[in-house]
């Protein structure tokens, strides 16, 4: 005897026909070859404001099931959820910690042809990982990688100094490296022993600014890489207190040119994750906005884009802090002619790649460098009109941009920017389109294994989520991410 329900699937409910109630398939839905919607509860939201002499709209799920699935399938082959919890629904805002995702992706170690042994006091193990951030890492982290490369031309040269000064670079270039392979303890070893040669290094040689500023940079960067650890804010500051001693005469010393920009790189997006951008000006006339030449618009590998398209951006942080400020102090009559400006100097902008390829160069990929470069104007855009929207824009400004990203992300194998990536996100409005982010998203965590990616990840989807809670409101402000999430234990890097 067939098991039977208490009541007609919801099938044959829509058909207005009778049910055999036959479990777990109704005979009707069988023979018809439809897709039978079950016998369970079926969740409906009516509108609450129903005065009861209107008839309520009846609500049905789409009965092509393997198309619906197609459009919200991930590339793994997985539909995508955006669960919402409680501490969603309360408004509790999660930490750095509580971000990071349950199921990180399976770790997939490139082979070591080589080791890398040119200094005799390196052991084995060591010159494994030293030629790993050399074939591997120093070429990933930048998108030109060619003789202009300043994590294989400048770093690998002062790591493997003899002097006393440099052990600390060292010991975080390894540091780095073991992490990446997932070497956890060996990397803790060698941080901590990075850690004691740069106090070494602060505490007897006052001349040694390249390779203790370095040194902080690549603890920075190993930072970045480890999503539990959110010390990268204090490794970068205090590479920039060591370069201030720097007279500018000697700036242009090898390799104080490459360390600049790098510092001045994580500088601009940290200001980006912060509440209160740090900017001492008072009104938009103190915000200097960087001349164009053509130096300026030629894409810098180690950026990503332009220095043009990077300087903007700390503008914009600028701007952004000059608008909080005015909540409190009164409008700024300039604010609205500097975004002008800013917005008049990114949409015109066209950046430039140039390299020099060399006997130790990869391969350069001048479209995927073009490319990304325009991801990061399109994203600067996308910042600028969240901070200062402009009334005069269309309507299909916004959307526009978003379908210019999508685009340049179709012809590129692998997302290497979270930054833009992120701006894309906090402005895409279909379901659809929040498939491509984590899809992306995924990518990029499969690929390259940078561990900010998943905390990038958290944040967006905490964001999405409280959009969604709020979108009865028919408010279309964008929130702020920053109110959402928890930063008395750490900020988010989106380097």
């Amino acid at each position: 005897m067939s098991l039977r329900a208490r009541q007609n699937c919801w099938t044959c409910k829509d058909r207005k026909i009778g049910c055999d109630r036959i479990l777990p398939t109704c005979q009707n839905c069988s023979r018809t070859n439809r897709l039978c919607q079950g016998y369970g509860m079926k969740l409906a939201w009516p509108d609450t404001k129903s005065d009861g002499r209107r008839k309520q709209k009846r609500y049905s799920i789409e009965h092509n099931f393997t198309q619906l699935s197609s459009r919200y399938r991930k590339f793994r082959g997985g539909l995508a959820f955006l669960n919402t919890t409680a501490f969603d629904v309360k408004g509790i805002a999660p930490s750095l910690l509580d971000l990071i995702t349950e199921n990180p992706s399976e770790v997939m170690v490139p082979r070591i042809m080589r080791s890398l042994s040119l200094n005799p006091t390196l052991t084995e193990n060591d010159g494994l990982l030293l030629s790993y951030y050399d074939t591997v890492l120093a070429r990933m982290i930048t998108t030109i990688d060619d003789d202009n490369n300043g994590f294989r031309t400048n770093i690998l040269p002062m790591a493997l100094s003899s002097e006393d000064s440099t052990k600390s670079l060292l010991k975080a270039t390894l540091a780095l490296a073991s992490f990446h392979l997932s070497k956890t303890e060996d990397a803790i070893q060698y941080k901590m022993a990075a850690f004691k040669r740069l106090c070494i290094s602060l505490w007897i040689s006052k001349n040694s600014v390249a390779a203790q500023a370095a040194s902080c940079m690549m603890l920075c960067v190993y930072s970045v890489f480890d999503p539990t650890d959110s010390s990268w804010p204090l490794h970068l500051k205090a590479a920039k207190d060591i370069l201030k001693v720097i007279p500018e005469a000697a700036r242009t010393d090898f390799p104080l040119p490459f360390l600049s920009v790098w510092v001045d790189y994580h500088d601009i997006l940290s200001e980006y994750s912060q509440r209160y951008p740090t900017f001492s000006g008072t009104s938009a006339s103190d915000v200097i906005v960087p001349s164009s030449d053509d130096n300026d618009r030629k894409i810098v590998g180690l950026l990503g884009c332009s220095p043009e398209v990077m300087r903007l951006i700390g503008c914009i942080n600028h701007l952004r802090a000059l608008i909080i400020r005015s909540r409190t102090h009164g409008p700024d009559s300039g604010i609205v002619q500097l975004a002008s400006i800013i917005r008049y100097r990114l949409q015109g902008l066209n950046q430039e790649v140039s390299f020099r390829l060399g006997q130790n160069a990869g391969t350069v990929d001048a479209g995927r460098v073009r490319r990304t470069a325009e991801f990061y104007r399109i994203g600067a855009l996308l910042y600028l009109h969240q901070v200062a929207p402009e009334s005069s824009l269309t309507a299909e400004y916004v959307p526009g941009l978003v379908r210019e990203a999508f685009e340049l992300m179709d012809w590129m194998e692998i997302c290497t920017s979270p930054w833009p990536l992120f701006m894309l996100a906090c402005h895409v409005t279909s379901d659809i389109d929040r498939i491509r982010v984590l899809d992306i998203l995924d990518s990029m965590d499969e690929k390259r294994r940078i561990g900010n990616v998943q905390i990038v990840r958290g944040i967006i989807k905490t964001l999405w989520k409280q959009n969604d809670l709020r979108s009865d409101q028919r408010n279309e402000h964008i929130d702020d991410w920053r109110d959402l999430i928890d930063t008395s234990a750490g900020i988010p890097s989106f380097i």
